[in-house]
């Protein structure tokens, strides 16, 4: 028995639910994953150890070679990794062999590259910039440096001992004297008649005995 008072609510229950459709019930939505980014690519690092804020002299013509080292996220050096500078266009600047502007290398075993150029007659300041790739890292740096028309700051340059150049002197004063007394003696001349004695050190003028 259906009491009157609850006929009429769950009569326009009755009458919702046969006008839903069919299916309308929402199943229970899965719960969503975090999306997972892909790990960050590490960095490379340039380590300038030569050619930083130095000056290149112009009428020598000799600049500061720059040589950096790479190294990865632990400070580690990184063999054969790509290394390419590049010297500015216009200005003051230089040039790599091969009148070129870019110069690439790789890295050796202890993370060093070096590129050897050029300077241009233009004084002032200017910026190598460098960049080094393996696989999917890199590394940019840049290489502060000057040309100027005054003094030679660098490296010190080597100067040959004095002692190697007496050598060199004494060898092409044996030499000489050796083909002189060649000459003389295919000549016929004797010694005391023409007032030159030879002797191995050379060639000593006197008069006739």
């Amino acid at each position: 028995m259906i009491v009157p008072g609850i006929a009429r609510p769950l009569c326009a229950i009755l009458a919702a639910l046969l006008a839903a459709p069919l299916g309308s019930a929402q199943a229970p939505q899965q719960a969503s994953r975090p999306a997972v980014s892909p790990p960050l690519p590490s960095v490379l690092k340039i380590i300038v150890l030569e050619g930083n804020n130095v000056s290149n002299s112009i009428p020598l013509g000799r600049p500061v070679t720059p040589v950096i080292e790479v190294r990865d996220e632990n400070d580690f050096p990184v063999e054969a990794a790509t290394v390419v500078f590049t010297l500015p266009e216009n200005g003051p600047s230089g040039v790599f062999p091969g009148n070129r502007t870019t110069f690439t290398t790789r890295s050796d075993a202890r993370g060093q590259a070096a590129a050897p150029f050029t300077v241009n007659g233009t004084p002032g300041l200017f910026r190598i910039q460098v960049s080094a790739t393996l696989g999917n890292r890199k590394g940019d740096a840049s290489i502060v440096q000057t040309n100027t028309t005054g003094a030679y700051i660098g490296p010190v340059i080597p100067k040959k001992p004095w002692y190697k150049k007496w050598q060199v002197w004494a060898i092409a004063g044996a030499a000489a004297g050796a083909g002189i007394a060649v000459a003389v003696t295919r000549g016929g001349s004797s010694s005391s008649t023409s007032g030159l004695t030879i002797s191995s050190g050379g060639v000593v003028f006197g008069g006739p005995h």
